[in-house]
This record gives structure tokens, sequence and C-alpha cells, in this order.
């Protein structure tokens, strides 16, 4: 039987720091190490894993480039700037339904 479609997304997206790996990108294109430091806490082992992950997905294009020393940036692709824009409904969604009560 086939996963639901949207069980894989929350699947890749729920491994821990994609999200914000996501949200940093939102922001633009970014180099390895800007990126590191702006996930704090991730180590870099765990970072060019998640990045190869979200590549893989198609959410992220690595780009590189033949200058020494070498340089790789990363930014979002169409589907990753798609899923951005969901990101931003469901932050208008808990900004008007969260309260202290459970919702769900």
């Amino acid at each position: 039987m086939e996963k639901c479609p949207i069980a894989k997304i929350i699947d890749v997206l729920g491994r821990k720091w994609m999200l914000w790996i996501l949200k940093q990108l939102g922001t633009g294109k970014k180099r390895f190490n800007e990126l590191q430091k702006e996930v704090h806490g991730i180590s870099p082992r765990t970072l060019s894993k998640r990045l190869t992950e979200l590549g893989k997905e198609g959410l992220i294009v690595k780009k590189e480039f033949n200058e020494v020393p070498p340089r790789v940036e990363y930014s979002l692709t169409e589907p990753g700037k798609e899923l951005i824009a969901c990101f931003k409904s469901l932050n208008t969604w808990v900004k008007k339904w969260r309260t202290n009560q459970k919702v769900i």
C-alpha cells in the first residue's frame, strides 16, 4: 500500500532541523557556514545530511561555483518556495486559533 503524500512530506519535515533550515533559506541564498550559524545547535554533519535530504526531495538546490576556495550556495526551488507559503498560512492559522486550550 502506498503511503499518503501528506504523510510522506510530514515524515521529511518532521526530521529535526528541517523546518529551521527551510525557514532560513526562505530569506534567500545561503552558504553552508551561514546556515550553520543561523540554525543554532546543529552539527556540520547533521546540516550536511539534512541539506542532502532536502535536495533529494526537490525542495532546495545546491549551486557550486568553480572558484578557489570553493563556494557553494543553497536556495529554495520553486516547490520549496511554495512550501514556505504554506507555512505562512499555517502561521496565520496558529495566530488566529492558538489559545491555551487544545484545538484538536
